[in-house]
């Protein structure tokens, strides 16, 4: 049995966290986690390869590895048990956040006799009081990503980024081969990053010049996805597992001459329709929607199981609802 570590992107933990809870659920890993400052760690795994499996999906994942032990940071007992661990001593220092000091990094490491290096396997990773000894099996790359994004014919400024997106899906516990709808496509980054997961897809747009577009990023990747022109409050859909979305509310992205409040409404009356007993949905509101959506998701017959929240600007924070039929 194996113990993993993941390091998780500092500028939104929480949402980091989730997405590697969904995604363990997802390669039907049942496992707890423990986590702290940017780093979390599972208890037994039957294989190190599920770290390969949550990497090739994950967005907001940085690293993943095997874990070999965790040590107190301010105990020399500690730092000569990792030296005898650690043959040549080598080793890549990563300090999350300052929750350990450099005064507390630097004693450690002279105490052990270790040695900073980089592109060396082992991995010492200071957070919170801690220190977790490790190997590096795979490092985030978004080489992929950003080629997609560079590449498509179709782009706006307003579009998710490919990394929040992937987020979104695996939020959804879509697997591959499975059917994922995205009711307000825009663009299709959603449908795009399915499609790289081996998800089917599903984009409508109601804007016909925007519907197009998507059309063209979809033709532009071979993607495995359907694209309609249509308004997704009056087409009719069965039996949907995921559905991952982010809803217009007029800044940028218009609602086209719909109130913001009745389109917000109407989609969830639909969705409630549609999604199945055991799907997901995962749809972004801004902040001040959020208690509107609060209000009137019982109504029909939705309950929100997680949220997250994503700061954009001063005037924006975007929310991020994960809901199940109750």
């Amino acid at each position: 049995m194996t113990r993993l570590y993941f390091i998780l992107r500092g500028d939104n933990e929480p949402l980091a966290r989730g997405e590697l809870r969904a995604l363990l659920e997802v390669f039907g890993v049942n496992t707890n986690i423990e986590c702290y400052t940017m780093i979390c760690t599972t208890a037994h795994t039957s294989s190190a390869d599920i770290a390969g499996e949550i990497m090739s999906r994950a967005g907001y994942i940085r690293e993943a590895g095997v874990l070999i032990g965790v040590f107190d940071a301010y105990s020399e007992k500690s730092a000569v048990e990792v030296s005898r661990i650690i043959s040549n001593g080598r080793v890549h220092v990563s300090v999350f956040k300052s929750t350990v000091s450099d005064r507390v990094v630097k004693s450690f490491i002279e105490t052990g006799g270790l040695k900073h290096g980089s592109n060396v396997e082992y991995r010492l990773l200071f957070s919170n009081g801690l220190v977790f000894l490790g190997l590096v099996k795979h490092r985030a790359s978004y080489k992929q990503l950003e080629l997609r994004a560079r590449g498509k014919p179709f782009k706006r400024s307003i579009e998710l980024t490919p990394e929040l997106a992937r987020v979104l899906i695996n939020l959804s516990r879509a697997r591959k081969g499975d059917l994922l709808l995205d009711p307000f496509a825009g663009t299709g980054v959603v449908l795009i990053e399915a499609w790289s997961m081996g998800i089917r897809g599903i984009g409508v747009d109601v804007d016909s010049i925007i519907a197009r577009g998507m059309r063209e990023n979809i033709s532009y990747f071979s993607a495995n996805s359907i694209v309609l022109l249509g308004d997704s409050r009056a087409l009719t859909y069965k039996n949907i597992d995921h559905v991952v979305t982010d809803l217009p509310y007029g800044r940028g992205a218009s609602t086209h001459r719909v109130a913001v409040k009745t389109l917000y409404r109407e989609f969830l009356d639909k969705l409630a329709e549609y999604l199945t007993r055991n799907g997901y949905a995962v749809f972004m509101t801004p902040h001040w929607l959020e208690e509107y959506v609060d209000e009137i998701l019982p109504e029909y017959g939705l309950k929100i199981t997680e949220r997250y929240y994503d700061y954009v600007h001063s005037s924006l924070t975007r929310v991020i609802n994960v809901a199940r039929l109750i």
